[in-house]
């Protein structure tokens, strides 16, 4: 088998399936007749017993070579004698063809069994044999399939040429599976493996789509490692765990319901759990969620189970973060815990030294379950040790900045400052007069002028504006000029004398 067409046979009789055209009689019949040794009628008996006699009813009858029908139910042993008073009854309401006949228990109810009667491939009505036909083609085409598949893959000697070629045929796998889905309209997943007495099209289409599962199953079972966990799940796989699935859901959903357990923090409990609880037969599921949930599903049953007393707040989140449990809703629930507990400390000196505590608590636990919620998201303990280093750095920062500013206001008010007596307009005129005539020969201005508002004031003001007095400097009245000038002439009759 060529490895490149690996579904052509299962393209062929999809094709063949929906088309008007059906395959000829002369070519299912001769594909059937390989089986003739294999070809019984099955009759169901369910027993119903009375006082006196036992009354016995068919309750159905279907061909050995139905899909259903597993091959190892034929295989089993069979008990002749446990029946044998049973036969004169049967005769009377079954026709038998005078083949020779057996009789087999039901696994399940002790009050059924079955009967298996000999019956030729010409027997079988012509409306059922295109199902047995396309059920006996896709079961050698799968033995094949799963033969080349396991040749193939012995050639490689790259984990990552294996992991290529096994994710090749998921996608394969997959996109034949929706196409079939699309044509087959199930209303739930358990329709899927159900057929009805019709034998018709979708029965047809059903079928194929059980075998190509089975094939996704292989790849499962056989292949585990180099499967691409954001492909979909088999159905098949799902309701083989759904049982278990279901009962220990019940029991973990029971229990959190009986728990006081803050509103916030079971939703974000229960989260995880509805990924299994909300599938149905037009929502898959990825092998990333669907192992993590059932590994979460587990794991909080046995935490449970372990804490019979109850479990408080602090423990659930801290069980929450070993499980991995990265979703913003959570990550929110936790800042909000840890926000309240910063706010309770005195000093800024005590937030601090508690934001450094867990700051390398998170940085030193270490990840037990391996595996995040949310794929596409950072690791819990990530968002937060990264949240406590910007609220570090900010409440550093933010005492670094108070520091300076009080450094500063207590150097200003410990300064002592040369109080003149000139108003703010008529200090500027004067440094600018200063200037002018060389007495200061400071270049900047600006430097003039900050140095001036830090060791001058004023009658009316202790700390002068720097705009302020620039402004003054730039632009002196008339008024101001003369009160200078009045000032200047003072000091020229005190250095007269």
């Amino acid at each position: 088998m060529k490895i490149s067409y690996l579904l052509e046979c299962y393209d062929v009789v999809f094709r063949q399936t929906i088309s008007p055209i059906t395959n000829s009689n002369k070519t299912i019949f001769e594909e059937l007749s390989v089986n003739e040794k294999k070809s019984y009628r099955i009759f169901e008996i369910e027993i119903n017993k009375n006082k006196s006699t036992d009354n016995l009813k068919i309750c159905q009858t279907f061909h050995s070579l139905h899909p259903q029908v597993q091959e190892l139910e034929l295989k089993c042993i069979f008990h002749f004698n446990e029946f044998v008073d049973y036969i004169p009854v049967l005769k009377s309401i079954i026709k038998f063809t005078g083949e020779s006949i057996s009789i087999a228990k039901h696994l399940e109810c002790p009050n059924k069994f079955y009967v298996y009667e000999k019956c030729s491939i010409s027997e079988i009505p012509v409306i059922e044999r295109h199902l047995y036909y396309i059920h006996q083609v896709l079961k050698n085409e799968n033995l094949n399939i799963k033969r080349a598949i396991k040749e193939q893959v012995f050639k490689y000697k790259s984990n990552v040429k294996i992991e290529h070629f096994i994710n090749k045929i998921q996608l394969a796998l997959e996109c034949q599976l929706h196409l079939l889905i699309k044509h087959i309209e199930p209303k739930t997943k358990k329709e899927l493996y159900q057929y009805s007495n019709n034998f018709d099209k979708i029965d047809c289409l059903k079928c194929q789509f059980s075998h190509l599962e089975k094939l996704l199953v292989f790849l499962e079972r056989e292949y585990m490692e180099y499967l691409n966990d954001k492909s979909m799940v088999p159905y098949r796989t799902v309701l083989i765990d759904e049982v278990e699935i279901a009962s220990k859901l019940d029991y973990v959903r029971n229990s959190l319901l009986s728990m006081v357990v803050e509103k916030k923090l079971l939703q974000i409990i229960f989260e995880p759990l509805l990924k299994l609880t909300n599938l149905h037969a037009h929502e898959k599921i990825s092998y990333y969620k669907y192992n993590y949930s059932k590994k979460y599903v587990t794991d909080i049953a046995k935490f449970i189970y372990q804490n019979p007393n109850g479990i408080a707040q602090l423990e659930w989140c801290t069980w929450l973060i070993e499980m991995e449990v990265n979703m913003f809703t959570f990550f929110d629930y936790m800042t909000s815990i840890l926000k309240n507990e910063f706010n309770n400390c005195d000093t800024e000196i005590e937030r601090l030294e508690l934001m450094f505590h867990y700051l390398k608590f998170y940085n030193q636990s270490k990840n037990k379950h391996g595996v995040s919620y949310k794929e596409n998201l950072p690791e819990i303990k990530f968002q937060i040790y990264t949240w406590l280093e910007e609220e570090i750095e900010f409440l550093s920062r933010k005492r670094e900045l108070t520091k300076k500013i009080e450094l500063h206001n207590e150097c200003n008010g410990n300064q002592t400052k040369i109080h003149l007596d000139l108003s703010v307009e008529q200090l500027g005129y004067a440094i600018s007069l200063m200037i002018k005539s060389g007495l200061i020969k400071n270049k900047k201005i600006k430097d003039v002028l900050q140095i001036a508002i830090q060791i001058i004031k004023t009658d009316a003001i202790e700390a002068i504006s720097y705009d302020s007095l620039r402004n003054k400097f730039y632009d002196a009245e008339t008024s101001t000029t003369e009160a200078v000038n009045k000032k200047i002439e003072n000091l020229l009759n005190f250095a007269k004398l």
